[in-house]
Parts: C-alpha cells; sequence; structure tokens
C-alpha cells in the first residue's frame, strides 16, 4: 500500500468516526424539566394515619432501564438538596424515612414506581413512569412520629411536628438518579372536627433563639400498655394472636416489627382502651429474636411482645439449598479440573509418541 493510498483510508475512516459522533450528539436526549410532586392533600393528622394521591411530572422515564422511583414519606436535613443521593447523602444520615416491606402488597408507607418495561417492573406497587416523565400513585403517611434506622443498625425517633417532613423520591434499586430526587413538604395539624378543647393547664412558650430544642419524649417516661400473644414462637407468613390494653379509648395504634423499624398494618384499640391484633410477620424476614413494639399514637403508651421468628417452609428449603450450592459447586469444579488435567496428560503422550514415530522413521 503506498502513502498516498494509506492517508486516504486514514482520512475516510475519520469520516465515518465524525459521523457515528454527530449521530450519537443528535440522539442523546435533550435536558428535561425538573420532577415535581403534586399532593392531594399537604396537611397530614399528626397521631393518625393520613392517605394521600400524588402525581408527579417532569421526570425522567428510562425504557427498559432496571430500577425505577422509590416513593417515601420522611425527613430530609436540607431541603435545599445536599439530602440528595447524588449529592453524597446517605439514608439514616441525610435522609429518614418511614420503613416499610418491599412487598407488592405492604402497608402503602413506601412506593415503587417502576421505569416502563423494566426487569423489577412485576414488584412495582405504584405503576410506571410514563414516557412524558409522569406517574401517579397513593401514599400512606402513618403520623408525625416515627422511628428511623440508619445503615449502622441504630435506631433514631423522627418528629415532624419539631422537625421538616414530606414526601421524598429517590431512585430505587440502589440506581441513583439526580433527576428524579425531589422533596415535597407537607404540615401537620388536627382535622378541625377532631381538635380538643384548650387545656387549662399553661403552654410551654417556645425556646428563645438559638436555643436547642426540647428533647425527645424519653421512652422510659412513657406510659406503659400490657400486651401478650398467644405463642412466643412465629413463622414468617403466618397470623400470631396479639392482646394488649392500657390504651387510650378507640386511639389507633403503631406497629413495628423491631430490629429494622419495619411497620406493619395499623391496630385500633377499643373504647375500654383494648386491642386484638393478629400480626403476620413479613415475607423475607430472617430467622431469630425479634420484639413487636404498640405505640399508642396519642396516649404514647408503649408495650411490646418478643418472639422467636421462624422460616417458613418454603424459605427454609431455599436458604438450605443455597448453602448446599457453594458445596456443590466446588465438587463441580473438581470433577471439571480433574478432567482437564487427564486431558492434558493425554493430549501430551500422544505429542511425545508422534515424536518418536518421527524420530524413528528419520533414523
Amino acid at each position: 500500500m503506498s502513502t498516498e493510498d494509506f492517508g486516504r483510508r486514514v482520512a475516510g475512516i475519520a469520516a465515518v468516526v465524525g459521523a457515528i459522533a454527530c449521530a450519537v450528539a443528535v440522539g442523546a436526549p435533550v435536558a428535561h424539566a425538573a420532577g415535581r410532586v403534586e399532593l392531594s392533600t399537604s396537611t397530614a393528622d399528626p397521631e393518625y394515619a393520613t392517605t394521600i394521591d400524588l402525581r408527579g411530572s417532569g421526570f425522567q422515564s428510562v425504557p427498559n432501564a432496571h430500577g425505577g422511583i422509590y416513593v417515601l414519606f420522611g425527613w430530609v436535613s436540607d431541603a435545599g438538596g445536599s439530602w440528595r443521593p447524588s449529592a453524597g447523602g446517605q439514608a439514616g444520615s441525610t435522609y429518614r424515612y418511614v420503613q416499610d416491606s418491599e412487598a407488592k402488597d405492604n402497608n402503602g408507607f413506601q412506593r415503587f414506581v417502576s421505569f416502563p418495561g423494566s426487569d423489577t417492573a412485576s414488584s412495582a406497587n405504584g405503576g410506571t413512569v410514563s414516557a412524558d416523565g409522569s406517574w401517579s400513585t397513593r401514599l400512606v403517611v402513618p403520623g408525625a412520629r416515627f422511628p428511623a434506622v440508619d445503615r449502622a443498625g441504630n435506631t433514631t425517633q423522627v418528629d415532624c411536628t419539631q422537625v421538616r417532613c414530606g414526601i421524598i423520591t429517590i431512585g430505587a434499586h440502589g440506581v441513583v438518579n439526580p433527576n428524579n430526587e425531589t422533596f415535597t413538604p407537607i404540615t401537620f395539624a388536627v382535622p378541625a372536627q377532631q381538635q380538643q378543647p384548650a387545656p387549662v393547664a399553661p403552654q410551654r412558650t417556645a425556646p428563645p433563639t438559638g436555643q436547642a430544642p426540647a428533647p425527645q419524649e424519653d421512652r422510659a417516661q412513657q406510659p406503659a400498655a400490657v400486651l401478650s400473644a398467644t405463642s412466643g414462637d412465629a413463622v414468617v407468613g403466618q397470623p400470631v394472636a396479639v392482646t394488649g390494653s392500657g390504651f387510650a379509648a378507640d386511639e389507633q395504634v403503631q406497629v413495628l416489627l423491631q430490629p429494622g423499624a419495619l411497620f406493619l398494618p395499623v391496630a385500633t384499640a377499643d373504647a375500654a382502651g383494648s386491642l386484638s391484633y393478629s400480626a403476620v410477620v413479613p415475607e423475607g424476614t430472617q430467622a431469630g429474636q425479634y420484639r413487636l413494639e404498640f405505640t399508642g399514637t396519642r396516649s404514647r403508651a408503649l408495650g411490646g411482645v418478643d418472639l422467636a421468628v421462624a422460616a417458613a417452609a418454603q424459605q427454609a428449603a431455599t436458604d438450605t439449598a443455597a448453602r448446599q450450592a457453594p458445596e456443590q459447586r466446588d465438587n463441580t469444579w473438581l470433577l471439571v479440573g480433574a478432567g482437564g488435567a487427564a486431558l492434558v496428560v493425554v493430549v501430551a503422550g500422544v505429542v511425545v509418541l508422534r515424536k518418536r514415530r518421527r524420530a524413528e522413521v528419520g533414523q
């Protein structure tokens, strides 16, 4: 090939590369509007669960991509944006939220909106992000107070009457997406028809500017409720009957599975402050020692029962198979290795024999 031909070929390749680059640039997605979330109501009841209809717009929709959007209720450290995972924020540190089961039929405290055609779409309980970046779902806010767990397993009580809370959206299934990170604040107020007469005792004044807020409620000072279960043993997915007393009349009672701060469906006390509750340990819970905590939303009465949770038969069989699988894989690799070694020996022997025969013929 002459130098001139070589130059022409290089120029042609450069032209093709340039055309591809232009095509990629033209086909690149244009910037889209910032995501925003509209609420059917921006005020929630501080003591009782409130259901809010949400409508998102301006979000990024990625066809056939893994994940989607998590829709949560919780607190953020800085509404300006430093709380975001894309800015280095972490759950339990820069944002805290009400944890719920990832099951499709969870309690409604957490929703998963999937991308269209996603490999995780079957587990979505909040719908799908449309091609235009819109979505809609319904979220349950359990009240103004909730426990949050950080990555180290430490639990922090969040009081949304003292700090700003709201609706949080982040990328789902570990996929960080700054385009889909939003925070929409909500406030808490007792509905007019539920407001109680003004108390006779004087109210405490707010602390002066610069003074630290009053410490959060000490669990040791909360009124004690009495709880008992028909059995101290539980199986994942199976109900356990729990009865209790010592709550306020007709109040809702939050039920929490510890450790992990996982909310279960809310219980309701009767006119005498007693309750009967059927607790079901959610699917996916690992076998071990747990505690069901019951907290009155008005009385703040606290009680609980300890449970020894066993895995369901199917889950136990799966776990056993998972433990055995590595051993089987190890044995398989041993067999493959032995077979490979034997094959090498055979091939080497054939080569040696051929060389000997050629040497004999040459002589």
